[in-house]
């Protein structure tokens, strides 16, 4: 009579052994799978998040310059510097008693401008600076419709937009510095923000808001409107009225001329009434 031993056969036992093994490798095998495909699934809904999200910023950006843009109220902002929309920018200074006024029409893309600016704009600048004068400087924009562009508008809005922080002075010394030495050619948006950099308008950002928000484009506009009334047809133009006198036009020739500093000093001096 045979008896049955505890354990069974050695070699099933074994064999056992493996299969179990085998399973349990291949659960855990198939649970790493899963893990992988569920952080694929997380990384790829993670990025359609970060991908919308970042379109609905643009598009909100977007709908804000428009807005901007076609905002009436935002395009009849007045510069610091003018005494009213339309109204010329009034430099740094403190007249004197009896010192005359002095108004200066330029276009920056207008070729004797820069020259008239190469040879007195410091001069002019110091005119108002020193008390001898009330300067007031008017920018233009007749030669869009000349030369077929926009960018003396353009240039006129980032001036005022660089008014607003005060550096209309030196925002219009660097236009000039840097007009393109073909006329027409006219200044790119880069450029015109460059040139708020090298101004060293203080606030970049406020800046890039009332540009692109086009906030003086009405301002600017009615500058221009004005030449009629103030019987301006070209540029430059210089005026000197007295106080409570008649207004003088300096001519072409001495605003171009040799000495065309020399010019505006002599015509402010015979303007200045004695107190």
């Amino acid at each position: 009579m045979s008896t049955k031993k505890p354990g069974g056969h050695p070699a099933r036992a074994g064999r056992a052994e493996d299969a179990r093994e085998a399973r349990r490798a291949k659960a855990a095998a198939l649970r790493q799978r899963e893990l992988a495909r569920e952080r694929s699934r997380r990384v790829v809904l993670v990025s359609l998040v970060v991908v919308v999200v970042l379109a609905l910023v643009a598009v909100v950006a977007v709908v804000v310059v428009r807005a901007n843009r076609d905002d009436p109220a935002a395009a009849q902002a007045v510069p610091p510097s003018a005494a009213a929309q339309g109204a010329g920018y009034v430099l740094p200074g403190t007249p004197a008693a009896g010192a005359p006024t002095v108004d200066i029409w330029l276009d920056y893309q207008c070729p004797y401008c820069k020259e008239f600016e190469d040879a007195a704009g410091d001069a002019y600048v110091e005119l108002a600076a020193s008390g001898q004068a009330e300067v007031v400087v008017h920018t233009l924009t007749f030669l869009d419709g000349n030369l077929g562009n926009d960018a003396s508008q353009r240039a006129a809005e980032a001036a005022a937009a660089a008014d607003a922080q005060g550096r209309f002075v030196e925002y219009t010394e660097v236009v000039f510095a840097h007009q393109p030495e073909r006329e027409g050619a006219g200044y790119t948006d880069a450029q015109l923000r460059q040139f708020a950099q090298d101004a060293g308008v203080p606030d970049l950002a406020a800046w890039e808001a009332a540009y692109e928000g086009h906030a003086y484009r009405d301002h600017v506009r009615a500058v221009a409107d004005s030449m009629r009334a103030d019987d301006v047809s070209g540029t430059p133009t210089v005026t000197v009225t007295p106080p409570g006198g008649e207004k003088r036009t300096i001519p072409a020739e001495e605003l171009l001329g040799a000495d065309p500093a020399g010019a505006l000093q002599r015509a402010v001096t015979a303007a200045t009434v004695a107190p």
